[in-house]
């Protein structure tokens, strides 16, 4: 393994759950949800990850739009983050998250 000055000897593994949870922290913020509403499942798309990401979109957009925009997005940000190629993201619209005003009690 070759590395540049001041790098330590070794691997860095990227667990599962791990490329899991942010797959889906970065697919909640691209569309607008709630990451408890959002589920990622990974696959092999020839040799790169695949994305399946199911989960609501936030309101008052082009819902196409808005989903074709987040995996383009998804598939960017994940990639940059995990040193992983990534390439596919499937998005399954399950809903639409309305923003709702809070209460002051």
């Amino acid at each position: 393994m070759t590395g540049g000055p001041g790098t330590v000897p070794g691997r860095v593994e990227i667990t599962t759950r791990a490329l899991t949870s942010c797959a889906r922290a970065v697919a909640a913020e691209r569309l607008g949800a709630p990451a408890k509403r959002v589920r990622v499942e990974l696959g092999d798309a020839h040799g790169a990850l695949a994305l399946e990401i199911t989960g609501p979109v936030a309101a008052g957009t082009d819902l196409v739009q808005a989903a074709t925009t987040a995996a383009a997005e998804v598939r960017s940000r994940v990639s940059a983050l995990t040193g992983r190629r990534v390439g596919s993201a499937r998005i399954e619209l399950t809903g639409i998250v309305r923003e709702r005003d809070a209460r002051v009690r």
